[in-house]
């Protein structure tokens, strides 16, 4: 099982600072003031060669625009000279995407994309508060899938107010793709100073729901992301047992049952998408 540890050695970029348009109510974008902000091609073009020998790779990501874009499209020209000229690794998370998209990535030519797919449409107008439809992301899907792009599919188990909703549906169509490298599973963590700050998760649902997505999709395509509780031990456990791909920063309980359990474990200083 490959254990991944980001940390400095792969850190996350945001494009727009702390910016984000959208606000989501589990966000509110809290988790951009973690993030290196970095705002323009040329900052980014200086970053990569100031750091590279220095770091493996980096996310870029940031705030969404109100349509929950990621406004990438200008970084093209720096993200496809990084991949082409410095032997860093760069990990794009997109946002939505629509066909008018698809091209600029492909001339990006990033060596991933991670995709969050909401199964929804409900959830997302109650916690995106945008008029897109679970259409929209799964026709984003189809279009990563017809691409050249290498691309993971990221589903938030909890997203909607800590209730599964539409998550099955969501991994029920990542099933029918082609092309995914791995599904990374994550899990809605309640944020201070968000609408869910004190949302109380349904465990026993998310553990339902995350035994159907390691019985539906090869265990050896799933991941176990950053972004979850870190109490939330059963999960970890459930993963072990099943035998998915890895999971990112285990606690030292699952550690220690992986070694019990005679798990071989590589480990990697990098996103869990590779």
């Amino acid at each position: 099982m490959f254990i991944y540890y980001p940390g400095k050695a792969f850190p996350s970029i945001s494009v727009t600072g702390e910016f984000c348009a959208l606000k989501c109510k589990h966000c509110n974008g809290y988790y951009l003031k973690g993030m290196l902000p970095i705002t323009t091609p040329e900052k980014l073009l200086e970053f990569a060669k100031d750091n590279e020998g220095k770091i493996h790779g980096f996310l870029l990501s940031g705030g969404s625009t109100k349509e929950g874009k990621v406004p990438l499209k200008r970084f093209t020209k720096a993200v496809r000279w990084i991949v082409e000229n410095t032997s860093l690794i760069v990990n794009i998370h997109t946002g939505i995407i629509d066909d008018e998209d698809i091209e600029y990535l492909e001339e990006m030519h990033p060596h991933h994309i991670s995709f969050d797919v909401i199964g929804s449409t409900d959830t997302i107008k109650r916690v995106l508060g945008t008029n897109r439809t679970k259409e929209d992301y799964f026709h984003a899907l189809d279009l990563l899938d017809d691409s050249s792009l290498n691309y993971s599919p990221h589903v938030i188990a909890g997203l909607d107010f800590g209730e599964i909703v539409g998550e099955y549906d969501a991994v029920n169509k990542i099933r029918e793709l082609r092309r995914y490298s791995n599904l990374v599973l994550i899990v809605l963590i309640p944020t201070k100073g968000t609408d869910m700050e004190n949302v109380k998760l349904d465990r026993e649902e998310i553990l339902n729901f995350f035994d159907y997505a390691l019985s539906s999709i090869p265990p050896e395509k799933v991941v176990l992301g950053c972004m979850r509780p870190r109490d939330f031990h059963e999960i970890e456990e459930l993963c072990v047992e099943k035998g998915c791909r890895g999971m990112v920063i285990p606690s030292l309980r699952t550690l220690k049952m992986m070694r019990e359990k005679g798990e071989k474990i590589e480990r990697k200083d990098m996103c869990c998408v590779f």
